[in-house]
């Protein structure tokens, strides 16, 4: 009888941050990992009940939002410890999607981390990596997501990035001036974990870029990463979904198709439309987020109440 490898893998260490491009032990998720078949592969991973941008919302369930810096933990991990791309190449999230197939797995009591396996199958196609899969938390698949993600020389990343910058003007004060909105518009209590300000206009907010915050920018960007720019997405939703009667500090994040184009510079503006529909605890918004007159990213975000 073969044995399933995710059986065997463990939930008490967490490998080393450089092994996920982090660098603090605080940021890391994965605790194990192991080849599931010729393409296949299963990654454990444990999230702190406590975890400063993670916990910081309603206690009785764990952010399924997390799932999504988990999935690129294992892939980090699938990528450089099975495939052979070198430490340090440069990569870029182009297509992300994500379906919570049942929020009840991600309910908390206030004291558990969560914990789960990630089974993913990759596929490369010359400098395109596809990475899908689910997330389970013990038998149940929890969600399923998958990204589609770029490799770039050294030396072309360099070349790209100078160009795109050439092609944005650096906000001459530095980053951004808007400052956060208040923490409970958008389901945070924490107003460090905001990173939008108020309207410029009706349902277009500019994004609030910390360099200093701890998780978004955990190692070093020479832009604003995916992870900022999906919150920003959600938090913009959340935001406008109160005006169709969506509690925000309810709200789960449970399905998302997103598109990533050109960089994000951290030191350019950039605001988030939104557009959001929806009726009996469940709200759809259409979201863009643009930078120096151009769509950066965009996207379908879902978002759900969630009953106590």
């Amino acid at each position: 009888m073969t044995t399933d490898p995710a059986a065997t893998l463990g939930f008490d260490q967490l490998v080393p941050p450089v092994l996920v491009n982090r660098r603090s032990a605080r940021e890391v998720f994965v605790t194990d990992h192991a080849r599931a078949g010729a393409e296949g592969f299963a990654i454990a991973v444990r999230v702190a009940h406590d975890h400063p941008l993670w916990s910081d919302q309603r206690p009785h369930r764990h952010d399924p939002a997390v799932v999504i810096e988990a999935f690129r933990q294992a892939f980090v991990v699938v990528r450089h410890e099975y495939l052979g791309v070198p430490r340090g190449t440069p990569t870029a999230v182009q297509q992300l999607k994500l379906a919570v197939q049942e929020l009840h797995a991600f309910r908390a009591d206030g004291t558990t981390p969560l914990r789960g396996v990630i089974k993913v199958r990759v596929t490369r196609t010359g400098d395109t990596l596809d990475i899908a899969g689910d997330f389970f938390v013990g038998p149940v698949v929890a969600m399923t997501l998958s990204f589609g993600s770029i490799l770039f020389p050294r030396d072309s990343y360099r070349e790209i990035r100078d160009y795109q910058r050439s092609r944005r003007a650096a906000d001459p004060g530095g980053a951004p001036k808007a400052q956060p909105i208040e923490p409970e518009l958008v389901g945070r209590y924490d107003r460090g974990n905001v990173v939008i300000g108020p309207a410029v206009r009706r349902n277009r907010f500019p994004l609030v870029v910390d360099r200093s915050h701890p998780s978004f920018f955990d190692r070093d960007y020479d832009h604003v990463p995916a992870s900022l720019l999906i919150e920003a997405m959600r938090q913009s939703a959340l935001r406008s979904a109160a005006d169709s009667g969506l509690r925000t500090g309810e709200a789960a994040l449970t399905r998302a198709e997103l598109e990533f184009g050109i960089f994000v510079e951290t030191d350019v503006p950039a605001t988030c439309s939104v557009s959001a529909t929806g009726q009996q605890g469940t709200v759809t918004a259409s979201v863009g987020i643009d930078q120096a007159g151009v769509r950066v990213a965009s996207g379908i975000l879902e978002l759900t109440e969630v009953k106590p």
